[in-house]
């Protein structure tokens, strides 16, 4: 939105003037007679926005409060100052609430929220104004016309509106701060140099949190290329169940996202352009491109998690592509980086199992369930390997096991229903 302020049609600025004001101590008693019900208000809607933005998996920090009668009066004398000087004073934030979401992206999905749900009267960009050379404050602020059968607001100056207030968590930090260094000074910033420093800090802030939301881009990119390469490997392999692998919120189950801060400058550059390429190739089912990308990342300077990583997607690559002792070598080689990876484990589990190795197959799957006792494809993939060892009672358990965890894993159920037509 370009311009500062927008105001919904048709909705007019309806407040009580500031001139002629009554005694102090009347206003007080005013304020204190409507205050718990204004109270009682902010609460309903506070109540109201966190079940919005938790029903639509906004993760945000809300706070809220009254402005104090102080507060209040302080501002109220300065639109009295300002409508004797001709100008429209209103005050809009005597119930304010605020949201502080981690990125950019939230403010705008929580912006879009509040205008769909709410009556919102007018939305205006605090740092809209600001030219390409400026750094300021930066917020957005929304105003909520308030259900007069739940509370008004009828004071002097007074506007009957809740102002919502959103920030990322690094706005709301420089607000804050900025606050107490220049509107609570006693006195004026003494030297032109604090003003400086000041914009150069918000610039800092402001260049972080256009950072902050390009790493999220990158990753939530990385997850979509991933998604496009398990259901490829899925479709590849035609073995419902040996590869399923469940969101975790990171690469690969089990496996954590790409750690970029350990990436930094161009290597960084180089290694999130590479991984976004293999993962790209993968998904296609372009294999040999895929396992050439791997190789060439596992050529560069790596932290040894991401390095286990890489060395787990090309294993499973080459496992897709039926050449199952280098995708073993593969699988060791990510465990020698990181040994507590159950993906690995039971990515390995099953190569050992189809090469006909079952006593390691087995050991790979009860050490993979030992790191993660919850873990579908673990259960799966004993149960398979101790039903070709002959271990039929301990394979009907796995499968058991296997559907407590997920009732309609069909493989499991067949070969559970199998076991026990043979068991009679």
């Amino acid at each position: 939105m370009a311009d500062k302020a927008r105001a919904a049609p048709g909705k007019q600025r309806r407040v009580q003037p500031a001139g002629d004001l009554p005694p102090r101590d009347q206003l007080q008693a005013q304020y204190q007679g409507h205050c718990a019900r204004w109270e009682e208000a902010l609460l309903n809607l506070h109540r109201q926005i966190r079940g919005l933005l938790e029903g639509n998996g906004c993760n945000a920090t809300l706070k809220y409060r009254v402005k104090r009668f102080e507060n209040y009066y302080e501002k109220l004398h300065r639109a009295e100052r300002l409508e004797a000087n001709g100008a429209t004073a209103a005050i809009c934030d005597l119930l304010g609430l605020r949201i502080i979401c981690p990125f950019l992206e939230d403010i705008e999905a929580v912006e879009r929220l509040l205008t769909a749900n709410f009556p919102v009267i007018e939305v205006e960009h605090k740092g809209a104004q600001h030219s390409f050379r400026e750094f300021g404050y930066d917020s957005v602020h929304l105003l909520v016309r308030l259900d007069p059968r739940q509370a008004r607001i009828n004071l002097p100056a007074t506007r009957n509106v809740c102002e919502i207030q959103l920030r990322t968590t690094l706005q709301d930090a420089w607000a804050e701060v900025e606050h107490e260094l220049v509107y609570k000074s006693p006195s004026a910033l003494p030297k032109e140099s604090v003003k400086r420093k000041l914009a150069a800090l918000n610039a800092i802030l402001t260049l972080s949190d256009l950072m902050f939301q390009e790493i999220r881009d990158f990753q939530k990119e990385i997850r979509k290329r991933d998604e496009q390469r398990r259901t490829a490997l899925g479709e590849l392999l035609h073995l419902p169940g040996i590869l399923c692998l469940p969101q975790s919120g990171g690469v690969l189950d089990g496996e954590p996202a790409l750690p970029l801060a350990t990436s930094a400058g161009a290597a960084g550059g180089r290694l999130e352009k590479a991984m976004l390429a293999a993962l790209d190739a993968h998904s296609r089912g372009e294999l040999d491109l895929a396992e050439s990308l791997y190789g060439q990342i596992l050529e560069m300077k790596l932290d040894p998690k991401i390095r286990a990583l890489v060395y787990n997607h090309r294993g499973m690559a080459r496992f897709v592509a039926g050449r199952y002792r280098e995708a073993l070598q593969d699988f060791s080689q990510s465990l020698r980086f990181a040994d507590d990876n159950a993906r690995a484990l039971v990515n390995r589990g099953l190569c050992n199992r189809l090469l006909g190795r079952l006593p390691q197959s087995l050991k790979d799957f009860e050490d993979a369930l030992a790191l993660a006792p919850a873990n579908l494809d673990g259960y799966w993939g004993r149960a398979q390997t101790c039903y070709e060892m002959g271990l039929l009672g301990r394979a009907l358990a796995d499968c058991e096991k296997a559907l407590s965890l997920q009732a309609d894993f069909a493989p499991a159920r067949n070969l559970a229903q199998a076991i026990r037509r043979n068991l009679l």
